[in-house]
């Protein structure tokens, strides 16, 4: 295996065709690091030279690229003065597994540790927003182990999931309560006193009317708390540029979903979903007119992702790219995927001694903070 550290981004662009190879035969899918979604990424909101790309090849002919993992070099680990390499992740990104191929698992985990070891001068290594039970988890793990590293993962959290097997609304009256639905029916009811209600769907695959489609979701996020927050994706004009990019490039590769629920023809509630080069798809982003707060929309047309994903879509499942507890997506999808930021030491004589001490500071700081609630 040979690894090759790539900060050009023209050397990315060139890997193309091989990266999407990669993508598709992946232990994992992750639709924010393939590479119509990490080349803009990379060209808008990566604004530090110390951004790069670790690439492992099968041989010194780049026959086969078995791994892609997008990362930075910080000079400090938890404050502490210290080399320390993780995963890159920007504003836009909940997920940090890198494409790892599914046939080359081990010999391309074995490329990156010996990367660490020889050539990073790393005291620590992170990989942030990583699924806890998935496959690249199993085998970091016996990598960790074979080669004697310290693997903390104790930093974890659940966000909730949408998994497939029934219909649309097989799965609404299975999860939530009678008057739960009740309560849904109402809301929609007093909005369709205020005029026509229509939910619209763009499907993976579909891209008719998609600058409306772009112009109507960034224009609502803009308008709510996030543009107050100034974390729209339009407040600023890398990340705009970002996000159009990213949006016309899913649609593109026909990895795009989108939905909105209009109020006579104007729209008061979008949509974005992102699907992998697979079967899986993640629910990047929902914004809605805050003057309708009262008829929750957000809730409304999150129930009609619900029924459009299971019933017209084949997607087996759904990330909500959800905070912990978030308090409305939790209430209706029940299930939960289990995510860990995994903590690794390197062969250096100091690394072990300090995720030790950071953890135990990290734990009496948490002790501490309990206590005082």
């Amino acid at each position: 295996m040979i690894t090759q550290l790539v900060t050009a981004r023209r050397e990315l662009r060139d890997i193309v065709p091989a990266w999407d190879v990669l993508t598709r035969e992946s232990l994992e899918p992750n639709v924010f690091y393939e590479s119509w979604a990490l080349l803009p990424a990379l060209e808008a909101l990566a604004t530090q030279d110390n951004v790069a790309v670790l690439l492992v090849w099968s041989d010194a002919a780049h026959s086969r690229l078995t791994g892609l993992f997008p990362m930075i070099q910080q000079h400090t680990y938890q404050k502490f003065p210290a080399c320390h390499w993780l995963n890159w992740l920007h504003p836009h990104c909940p997920l940090g597994t890198p494409l790892v191929h599914k046939l080359y698992a081990t010999e391309t985990l074995q490329a990156l540790f010996d990367w660490l070891h020889e050539h990073s001068g790393a005291l620590a290594f992170s990989l942030n927003k990583v699924p806890a039970d998935g496959e690249f988890a199993r085998h970091l793990r016996l990598c960790a182990q074979q080669h004697g590293c310290l693997l903390n993962e104790r930093d974890t959290w659940a966000r909730a999931l949408l998994t497939a097997g029934i219909s649309g609304e097989d799965y609404v009256t299975t999860h939530q309560r009678k008057k739960k639905r009740k309560e849904y029916s109402r809301l929609r009811r007093r909005l369709e006193d205020l005029g026509k209600v229509e939910f619209q769907a763009l499907l993976p695959g579909q891209g008719q009317g998609l600058s409306d489609w772009i112009k109507d979701f960034l224009h609502l996020e803009e308008k709510g708390w996030k543009g107050r927050a100034l974390t729209a994706m339009s407040c600023a004009y890398g990340e705009r540029e970002f996000a159009e990019n990213l949006i016309r490039n899913a649609a593109a590769h026909g990895q795009l979903m989108m939905l909105r629920l209009l109020l006579d023809g104007k729209p008061i509630a979008v949509k974005l979903n992102l699907t992998s080069a697979t079967h899986g798809s993640y629910a990047l982003k929902i914004a809605y007119h805050e003057d309708y707060a009262a008829y929750s929309p957000g809730v409304l047309l999150e129930l009609e992702n619900i029924y459009r994903t299971l019933d017209d879509t084949p997607l087996e499942w759904m990330d909500s790219c959800a905070i912990p507890n978030h308090p409305m997506i939790d209430h209706l999808w029940p299930e939960r995927r289990k995510m860990v930021n995994f903590h690794l030491s390197t062969p250096r004589v100091l690394s072990k001694p300090l995720l030790h001490t950071m953890q135990f500071v990290k734990t009496v700081y948490q002790y501490y903070q309990g206590t005082r609630v």
